[in-house]
């Protein structure tokens, strides 16, 4: 999870290369709904000693240009990468077995192979379609439970298809309804940037509208293209996303430069 000032960072990625200390007030203001001098000293300061941008001149008028270290910190996720990815055909399988006595153990490991996204096709039948022994060995090793995991990688699928595997192991109703939830929402939209009057206001309506993003994809587990299940809603998301994207650094330009 991006920590608050990473986020602030890269709201600037979004529209504005070079920032001055009030843009960064308001956007801050819009995000947090309250910020105060001492806190903007602070974060500012945060950021150029770990290099994310570098000033130009002093106090009030001193001005922002991140770097390329802040680009890569804040990098904008991309939905496009995962979607785009090659698929081998091979789905890596992985189980594990614990005893009723390690109930903490179980939920423990459950919500961490959850929180990484992966298939649940079976209660402690796992799948995933691309490499995942790091990932797993990572798990194991964090949760000290290494004895108990088996994994294996599936060339050929009988009495099932791929597409069967697909909506089995993940709840595609409740993703879909994330997506949804998305499109249809009422604030976070185009129409109420284009009525923001300020940078404060107009950074208040991409803070819903991140929150929202992040919201929609929060189960999605962004499978290869191959793999998409029937009417899958989430390039829908993607393009509205974008399309948010393109007004959001339109109406930043233009309040920027307003008198």
């Amino acid at each position: 999870m991006k920590l608050e000032y990473e986020i602030a960072l890269e709201f600037f990625l979004w529209g504005v290369e070079v920032f001055s200390r009030r843009d960064c007030g308001l956007i801050l203001a819009g995000f947090r709904h309250t910020t105060s001098e001492r806190h903007l000293e602070q974060l500012l300061e945060r950021w150029r000693r770990q290099q994310l941008v570098t000033r130009h001149g002093r106090g009030r008028n001193a001005e922002f240009t991140i770097t390329d270290r802040g680009r890569e910190r804040v990098g904008v996720f991309n939905p496009h990468r995962p979607w785009s990815a090659p698929w081998d055909g091979k789905w890596r399988v992985f189980s594990f077995d614990l005893p009723s006595d390690r109930r903490k153990d179980r939920t423990r490991l459950w919500r961490a192979l959850h929180n990484a996204k992966l298939g649940c096709l079976q209660h402690s039948v796992w799948v995933w379609p691309h490499d995942v022994e790091t990932l797993l060995r990572e798990t194991i090793q964090a949760q000290g439970i290494p004895e108990c995991f088996c994994g294996f990688e599936a060339n050929r699928l009988f009495l099932c298809n791929n597409a069967e595997v697909v909506v089995t192991a993940w709840n595609f109703e409740e993703i879909t309804h994330r997506h949804d939830t998305y499109l249809h929402h009422q604030v976070a939209t185009p129409a109420s940037l284009n009525r923001a009057r300020d940078l404060t206001e107009l950074a208040h309506v991409a803070r819903i509208e991140r929150d929202a993003y992040q919201y929609a994809f929060s189960l999605d587990p962004m499978l290869p293209r191959i793999l998409w299940p029937e009417h899958y809603t989430g390039v829908l998301v993607e393009e509205r996303h974008q399309h948010f994207r393109a007004t959001l650094q339109r109406r930043l330009q233009e309040l920027r430069s307003a008198p």
